[in-house]
């Protein structure tokens, strides 16, 4: 290792994961460190690469915002693994146990008899002037046990110089990061394949399993479904900053992802409206924070939470894990107070210290506190949007003197603490492999009497050398936590299931409405971004064909292929406007990049994106290898316009064609037969069918010389994926009659209109209607629309009349459209649930 040994050098003062005092590789790190030293730095950045690849295929990202405008970032994962061995992970266990197991005497006392108020352990104004205390959830609970009363718990870990652990802050709400846990584990193990089998790591899906069993225990008492419940896993949205983790955990334990709108209170119990009838709901796992579950109750703002929960968890009716009013744990506060808490329940300190914290309500800390300002942590005690940690040396005095000033007029509302010189652990960088300040979030789920603990956890580094602060919004890093296991694991499945037959849940009743109207609207956007790709194909071939205008019906025809892709994409005012006609490139560009008009192609790629992700839990992973190349092939050609190279429009164009196609086939061939794919394929036959409607409405109405309407049939066929059966059918014999039989009336043929209402017909047919239910607007529209289409007579419809164009084709075609208009809006009407939006019914709090 003598190249890593010196190149690597640990900052003074730190404990380093890899070296030790005296500079050599601690033992547990000597046979992985070896083998990474033996690949050396160009293979290890190409592992680094395959990282990349596989986390973009997989779709894994975190979110975050700049200003209002969210953004969608991949998930950033250095592959050297963090590497720590049995006998130290054993202290870690017992102590992250140990704080569990104190976190959730508190949390059953603060809201049940509050005798630590009594005693003076706690002071009353740090409790219920805490956002995260909720009066309305005082006696709730979710089970007898203590563990129950918190049953997921996280804490974000540091290690001194010492060696020693000390916990910076802990998460009791909503803890995040397991998910991304086992995401980095599985793509560092791909990556290192070999290394991984060798080292004997402590594998991770033995917490998942306890993470099942909690949640299906979890289960009132009373509930009729006890013994099989049903849970849910409740998210603010595909926008929020871990929206990654809540469909990839619900998709990884089988469960049903909602958002707020998805479940509604009835009868003093939980429902979510499902396709079929609404389902009842036992437990929901909740990643929305507490505040925003219940705006009757709560937060009556809030969007994201369910009217009338808080009321079902009073009942006992439904189980939230975990419970409301956890976020008090949350607090930097109580850290102040632990140890003495934990001297009165334990009758011992704690295993695993906090970091020193001075709470500022208590007069002698902050006394301490104002005195000592500029090398202290101060941060806010209640945790919330906009207000972070304020590091005292890096601020000048007048900014010390107003935050004194602060701290004098709202004292209770500030909490300093320590600041601990982190651990740093080797980082992989092009310049090569350097230390970074790191920090652990390990988990811990209730089981029986006591708690499971996730081996390892989620470790994240500094985003440079120099970096103190340590945060996913700041650009941190994520790493593969490996525990090494002191003898071989023995190896259980999540899934095997040795008990009587378990009863397939029927997949109308655990799909969400909403779930079902974004596989709608993927299947739509994935079309209508494919019927533009294809037009604007064309329009590019015959561009470079009649370049030179030398040709009169070649230029005529471009001319009309322009004012089409404007008319099909609706992209006003487009080639509509005679000038951009004459100097066409950059709105052709435009109608490919510019994601924020409605009708580019970029434009239905995002929705298109914005749906999967909506859904990511019904979705399977190789479908991010195909959606997320479209994306990346636009924002490459947006960043080529900077620079002086020929912008590639044709080959974006065949790329954006591959994937879509690739989305087409894995949905043809991959996806289960339920409503899901029926949503899914009804909108993109619908979409399809509108869509040549328009090509043919702005294309052959209007009737041009023979050499013009020449090009313009095959330039439709072309675009329609027809040209080939047309030419070996009618041997190049174009006429307006025959391309009209083979794109209307061809139900052989894939591409043609009937084909398309006749699938849309099928899917619609196999979607869930209610018992005894005539027949309803959908199915009068589509019989009309049939009906119109097999009756029609296309040699009437190719007829010329009296002004000069097909007048019969055109009222045809308008007729048809709207129709097809009529019968989108009829599905959305039958189909998805109609939501009101939420008004506050009490101002805000």
């Amino acid at each position: 290792m003598s190249h890593m040994l010196t190149t690597y050098r640990p900052t003074t003062g730190t404990y380093d994961e890899f070296l030790d005092a005296q500079g050599g590789p601690r033992d547990h790190w000597a046979h992985i460190g070896t083998t990474l030293q033996q690949l050396g730095h160009d293979d290890l950045l190409r592992r680094q690469a395959d990282v990349n690849r596989l986390l973009e295929a997989d779709g894994v990202s975190y979110n975050t915002f700049e200003g209002k405008d969210p953004r969608r970032n991949r998930w950033a994962l250095d592959p050297l693994p963090v590497v720590l061995s049995s006998s130290e992970w054993a202290e870690v266990e017992a102590g992250i146990i140990e704080r569990a197991e104190l976190f959730a005497l508190i949390l059953a006392d603060l809201y049940g008899p509050r005798d630590l108020i009594r005693r003076g352990l706690l002071p009353i104004e740090m409790v219920y002037d805490h956002p995260g205390f909720l009066r309305s959830c005082d006696q709730i609970g979710i089970g007898t046990t203590a563990p129950m009363h918190l049953p997921l718990y996280a804490a974000d870990l540091a290690r001194r110089s010492d060696g020693r652990y000390v916990a910076l802050v802990d998460r009791a709400q909503a803890p995040s990061g397991a998910g991304y846990a086992l995401e980095n584990r599985l793509v560092v193990s791909r990556v290192f394949p070999s290394l991984y089998r060798d080292a004997h790591v402590h594998r991770l899906a033995p917490f998942f399993r306890s993470l099942r069993t909690t949640l299906r225990e979890a289960a009132p008492t009373g509930s009729p479904n006890r013994s099989d419940p049903r849970v849910v896993v409740l998210t603010p949205g595909s926008w929020s900053e871990t929206a990654f983790e809540h469909a990839y955990i619900a998709s990884y334990l089988g469960y049903s992802l909602v958002q707020g709108s998805d479940l509604m209170a009835r009868g003093g119990r939980i429902w979510m409206r499902s396709l079929g009838r609404p389902e009842p709901v036992d437990v929901i796992l909740r990643r929305v924070d507490d505040v925003f579950c219940d705006p009757l109750e709560l937060r009556p703002e809030s969007q994201l939470g369910v009217p009338g929960l808080v009321d079902a968890a009073r009942r006992n009716t439904v189980s939230i894990v975990n419970p409301l009013g956890s976020g008090i744990i949350e607090s930097p506060a109580m850290l102040a107070f632990l140890p003495s808490v934990a001297q009165h329940y334990l009758g011992r300190p704690l295993q695993l210290a906090s970091v020193p914290t001075w709470w500022c309500g208590d007069e002698e800390s902050r006394r301490y506190v104002l005195a000592n300002l500029s090398s202290l942590i101060l941060k806010p005690s209640a945790r919330s949007i906009g207000r972070s940690a304020i590091l005292g040396w890096e601020i000048s005095s007048g900014e010390l003197d107003d935050l004194r000033g602060r701290i004098e007029a709202s004292p209770t509302q500030w909490t300093a603490q320590e600041a601990v010189e982190k651990s740093t652990t080797p980082t992989l960088t092009v310049s090569g492999v350097e230390p970074r300040r790191s920090v652990l979030r390990t988990f811990a789920v209730a089981r029986g009497d006591t708690y499971t603990v996730m081996p390892g956890g989620l470790l994240r580094v500094a985003a440079d050398v120099d970096g103190l602060f340590i945060s996913n919004q700041a650009g941190a890093l994520s790493k593969d936590v490996w525990v090494l296991a002191s003898e071989p694991e023995s190896v259980t499945s999540l899934w095997l299931h040795s008990g009587p037959t378990v009863e397939a849940i029927d997949p109308t009743g655990s799909m969400p409405s909403r779930a079902a109207e974004n596989l709608f609207w993927l299947g739509r956007y994935a079309e209508r971004a494919e019927s533009v790709v294809r037009l604007l194909r064309v329009v590019l071939d015959r561009r470079n064909e009649f370049a030179s205008d030398l040709n009169p019906a070649g230029t005529a025809c471009f001319r009309i292929l322009l004012q089409a892709v404007s008319q099909v994409a609706s992209a006003y005012p487009g080639f509509t406007v005679p000038g951009q006609v004459v100097a066409p490139g950059p709105e052709l560009f435009a109608l490919i990049v510019d994601e924020q008009r409605p009708g580019t192609i970029a434009h239905s790629v995002r929705r298109l994106l914005d749906a999967a992700y909506a859904v990511r839990d019904q979705l399977s992973n190789d479908t991010w290898l195909v959606i997320g190349n479209v994306d990346r092939e636009i924002i490459e050609l947006r960043d080529q316009a900077d620079t002086n190279q020929p912008v590639p429009l044709q080959r974006t164009l065949a790329a954006a064609m591959q994937s879509l196609l690739a989305l087409s086939g894995l949905a043809s061939e991959s996806m289960v037969r339920d409503p899901g794919w029926h949503f899914m394929d009804a909108g993109r036959r619908l979409e399809r069918s509108m869509q040549l409607v328009s090509v043919l409405r702005s294309t052959v109405v209007t009737v041009n010389d023979n050499a013009t309407e020449s090009l313009l049939l095959e330039s439709v066929l072309i675009s329609a994926e027809s040209i080939i059966t047309y030419r070996r059918r009618y041997r190049s014999q174009a006429q307006m009659e025959t391309l009209l039989d083979l794109l209307l009336l061809d139900s052989g043929n894939p591409r043609s209109l009937i084909y398309q209402l006749d699938q849309l017909a099928h899917s619609l047919a196999r979607l869930p209607r209610p018992d005894g239910q005539g027949l309803t607007d959908v199915d009068r529209l589509m019989i009309e629309a049939t009906s119109l289409v097999r009756l029609a007579d296309t040699a009437r419809l190719s007829m010329v009349d009296g002004t000069g164009d097909r007048s019969a084709l055109m009222s045809f075609l308008d007729a048809l459209y709207g129709l097809l208009r009529s019968c989108a809006e009829a599905i959305d009407r039958f189909h998805f649930a109609p939501l009101l939006p939420q008004r506050s019914i009490g101002g805000n709090r």
